[in-house]
């Protein structure tokens, strides 16, 4: 148990805790917070690579808001142990609320080419306040691929996410979720924001103004992919 109720997972070393921390100690400096966010991506990446066999291949999925570090930080560490293996999907979700729920419908995508070969799917995700947007990127991508495992991976959840998750699929496919994440917390916010989560909406604190669904951003890891 620590801060406020928060319960950190098996996967969370003190290097994590303290990652975890700089994200509430740097919420009014972006490049903190993005420094953090990229830590927790290599760690979560780190532990990716000790679960996902060696002859496996990967497809990493991010929201466009996570791609350029919580994404690209899981990204450099799952390659260095699957080289030439691991392909990577960005979905610019457009998350509203509507009575009673929340939507995500995909604005636009980039699919690295060659997905199509992955057997393995990780949703990446900087926090899991539902099961909204991971729901969302899962169905766009699970009938096109032959996915034997789901990894839905995150460095802070709500406590009750996994089993919101879990009811939104058949059993058939909630059988091959597998959940990576650092620490959960029980609380959220009028606004429906895990708290403390990662001290609020991703959005304003890596410095971006708005939902890159709304904005037209486009992240450098899918100018990156592009240009290879």
């Amino acid at each position: 148990m620590g801060i406020d109720g928060r319960t950190y997972s098996s996967y969370a070393s003190e290097l994590v805790k303290g990652a975890l921390s700089s994200l509430l100690s740097s919420k009014s400096r972006p490049s903190d917070y993005r420094e953090a966010m990229s830590a927790l991506g290599g760690y979560l990446g780190e532990m990716l690579s000790r679960e996902i066999p060696r002859a496996a291949n990967p497809l990493v999925v991010s929201t466009a808001e996570d791609a350029d570090f919580l994404t690209s930080g899981l990204l450099s560490a799952l390659e260095r142990t699957h080289p030439s293996k691991v392909h990577a999907a960005v979905f610019w979700n457009n998350h509203y609320q509507i009575p009673g729920s929340s939507v995500a419908p995909i604005v636009h995508e980039y699919i690295q080419p060659g997905f199509e070969t992955a057997d393995c799917l990780v949703v990446v995700k900087s926090v899991i306040s539902g099961s909204c947007v991971v729901r969302t990127n899962i169905l766009a991508l699970i009938e096109k691929m032959n996915a034997e495992s789901i990894y839905i991976v995150s460095p802070v959840m709500h406590s009750k996410s996994e089993q919101s998750l879990r009811s939104e699929f058949p059993t058939n496919i909630a059988a091959r979720f597998k959940f990576i994440y650092f620490a959960t917390d029980a609380v959220r916010n009028a606004h429906g924001e895990v708290q403390p989560g990662i001290g609020g909406q991703v959005y304003q604190l890596l410095g971006l103004t708005d939902q890159p669904a709304r904005t037209g951003f486009m992240p450098e890891l899918v100018k990156r992919l592009v240009a290879t």
